[in-house]
């Protein structure tokens, strides 16, 4: 499976869009908020996420595999897909905000967030969408690796069950909400399957 600065790269291998009609309906539930703007797509793969969803939107995308962004601009007229390392932030001519930004990475969604809460424009409502798979990390190895970048080993099975059994609750939502101030979170919805976390939120400047 392809590699993407450390992490396994969104679109890349068989387990990106594995339960995809639960990914869009997590989506869709909350595309009330936004659903027109300026859409941003990292780690856009195929485009099949933005096909399915984001054609009311002005879509800029990109994903660092340049046969799969080939491939998301023909699905996708219109659209602006470019080959960029979605770690950091590959849109910085673009003065307009965004709606919507949808952090599809199989693994690793939080650099890239990261780069975009703090270089992008950003309207008021925004949805959010996140693919996180950083509990295989913590049961499997013991490594914890936090939304904000840092690492932890976790020494022992009480210590990895601790933080596994309620990573989302008590470890990245309020991580999230202290992240975006004083912006605020108005809806979070959220879904596990296996050791992956699935989760949105719509937030407004507060």
């Amino acid at each position: 499976m392809a590699k993407h600065s450390g992490a396994v790269k969104a679109g890349s291998g068989q387990s990106q869009h594995v339960d995809m009609y639960r990914k869009l309906l997590l989506r869709r539930r909350m595309l009330s908020f936004a659903h027109s703007g300026l859409a941003y797509v990292p780690f856009i793969g195929d485009g099949d996420i933005a096909s399915e969803l984001y054609g009311g939107f002005e879509i800029y995308g990109a994903d660092i595999d340049s046969e799969r962004v080939g491939t998301a601009r023909g699905r996708l007229p219109g659209a602006r897909v470019i080959v960029a390392n979605c770690n950091g932030w590959p849109f910085p001519d673009v003065d307009a905000a965004f709606s919507l930004a949808d952090f599809d990475s199989y693994s690793e969604p939080y650099p890239s967030f990261r780069a975009f809460w703090r270089e992008a424009n950003k309207a008021s409502p925004l949805a959010l969408f996140f693919t996180d798979g950083h509990r295989q990390g913590i049961m499997r190895t013991g490594w914890w690796h936090k939304p904000d970048g840092s690492k932890e080993k976790l020494v022992g099975t009480s210590a990895r069950r601790k933080v596994y059994g309620a990573y989302f609750p008590r470890h990245v939502k309020p991580w999230f909400v202290g992240c975006i101030k004083p912006w605020r979170a108005v809806r979070f919805m959220f879904y596990l399957r296996g050791m992956m976390l699935y989760w949105g939120a719509v937030v407004e400047n507060a």
